[in-house]
């Protein structure tokens, strides 16, 4: 993100982030994609009984491979989702799902008979489904795959899980609304909670984040907030030593110092405790990972892409594969497209908005959105780029004062024509421009897309050349939609994003 920035909130991701127990959680840097992707296929195949859409897949896939979500977290997504429990299997054919769907093979009679007597004798779905989650046979089969297990013991009984979880809602309630729980409140949230369609991250962010407790917080002292969050997560008062460490890293900021605790308790050894013993899914992260879906989309809905040949794929991809979180995001490229092209305006070279051939700056004006995603200079690789670019980029902010533009990095080529080296120049020069200038942003999505050697990777490339494949589009598809979320993150903690 920009320069500056960081400063914000490098006390939220080195206190919070970079803790020693992330850092042992166990993910395998090493784990297989097309091993994960079957695994993620097969959930979608047993449980939902259909294939896969390319944006649901992708997102599993890299959750699961970047170790944002375990292999059980992404089971229970699947199992207790409203699409598997809308189809009202009975005991017996719920087993075999667990079987088919987790362990990859058909039950064996004996397990099949135990499990299913387990659930016609009182035992919940949910101890079942801990049951496999806490086999030697699952934790072997996540880690062939290099992802984490996420196993959880299932020995705790199920009144011990339930008043566990509704302990944990009146903590939510008491502590950061201040009041009692309502009936239905207290209902709903166990339910969401038992049942694993959502976590005690999650919960806990939805409360605190809630226009409720942040009027609460702004008149509370900060002795007073930290107070709050020990007796919501941990179910106690802290000490004076205790309360003294967190207040110490307090500033003027009300929601860097929210995020800044809430990171802390939600990810500490005492509070994963606590969920893991009492039925609920810790649901641990970092910062963007509390951004939901819906927020994501809803910053797309409000975007233009803008490219040469090179962006004018995502139309293609779209149309096969769905839109996914990218909603209802324009997209405005052209073949041939290029830097002198549009300060030229040939009207046969430069993208068109509804029918209408346009420069950049207007794109953005007469569209009326909000964010504009720019990725040029493929065919700009020459002596003078780096300025043609500067001046393209100071062209658009005179029209569009207040559009937040992100620059995504050139994306590499095959068989280095244009060269990748003038390439990574180009995106050097790029990343300083951004840095140096108010509401523009840079995203690395030249990285991502390259192999070892530097060059855009075959499976991402289409032609040979610069051209990019369905597969490197669904790539360059996650990098956007994970910086969008860091990117909304981020301006709520300065409290600059409207929505």
């Amino acid at each position: 993100m920009k320069k500056g920035f960081p400063s914000l909130i490098s006390m939220i991701l080195i206190i919070a982030v970079v803790l020693p127990y992330i850092m042992s959680s166990g993910f395998d840097v090493n784990a297989d994609t097309n091993d994960i992707s079957a695994f993620v296929t097969r959930l979608y195949e047993i449980c939902l009984e259909r294939e896969p859409d390319q944006g649901g897949l992708n997102n599993w896939v890299n959750s699961l491979e970047s170790g944002r979500v375990s292999g059980s977290e992404a089971a229970r997504g699947f199992v207790f989702s409203n699409e598997f429990t809308g189809r009202d299997l009975d005991n017996r054919t719920f087993v075999i799902c667990l079987y088919r769907a987790m362990f990859g093979r058909e039950a064996d009679d004996t397990g099949l008979a135990a499990w299913t007597n387990a659930l016609n004798s009182g035992s919940s779905r949910y101890e079942v489904f801990q049951g496999f989650t806490g086999s030697s046979e699952w934790t072997s089969l996540c880690s062939s795959y290099g992802i984490s297990s996420g196993a959880s013991s299932s020995t705790s009984s199920q009144n011990e899980a339930s008043s566990g979880v509704t302990d944990f809602v009146n903590r939510l309630y008491s502590g950061f609304l201040g009041r009692s729980s309502d009936p239905a409140g207290l209902s709903d949230w166990s339910n969401k909670i038992s049942s694993g369609r959502t976590t005690g991250f999650a919960a806990a962010y939805d409360f605190m984040n809630s226009s409720e407790f942040r009027s609460r917080a702004s008149s509370m002292s900060n002795t007073a907030i930290v107070t709050v969050f020990y007796n919501t997560f941990l179910g106690r008062n802290p000490s004076a030593t205790e309360v003294a460490s967190y207040t110490s890293m307090m500033g003027n900021n009300l929601n860097a110092n929210l995020e800044m605790l809430f990171l802390n308790f939600a990810n500490s050894d005492e509070f994963i405790s606590f969920c893991t013993s009492n039925g609920i899914v810790p649901g641990t992260g970092d910062g963007a990972s509390v951004i939901s879906d819906a927020d994501v989309t809803a910053l797309f809905d409000h975007s233009v892409i803008i490219g040469n040949s090179v962006s004018v794929g995502f139309d293609m991809y779209f149309n096969r594969y769905g839109r996914g979180l990218m909603g209802n995001v324009l997209v405005c490229a052209r073949g041939s497209y290029s830097l002198l092209n549009d300060q030229t305006s040939r009207s046969a070279y430069i993208p068109m908005l509804n029918g209408v051939p346009m420069r950049a700056r207007d794109i953005i004006r007469n569209s009326g959105t909000r964010y504009a995603f720019i990725c040029m200079g493929t065919n700009d690789i020459y002596g003078g780029v780096v300025q043609r670019y500067y001046d393209y980029l100071d062209d658009i902010r005179s029209v569009n004062p207040s559009t937040v533009i992100f620059i995504e990095a050139c994306t590499p080529s095959l068989d280095d024509h244009p060269a990748n080296v003038d390439i990574n120049a180009l995106n050097v020069a790029l990343e300083q421009y951004c840095n140096t200038h108010d509401n523009f942003y840079y995203i690395d999505t030249n990285t991502p897309l390259r192999d070892s050697s530097g060059r855009l990777a075959s499976r991402y490339c289409s032609d040979g050349n610069v051209h990019i494949s369905f597969e490197g589009y669904s790539k360059w598809i996650s990098v956007l939609i994970d910086y969008a979320r860091q990117y909304i993150y981020e301006q709520r903690i300065t409290g600059n994003y409207p929505y």
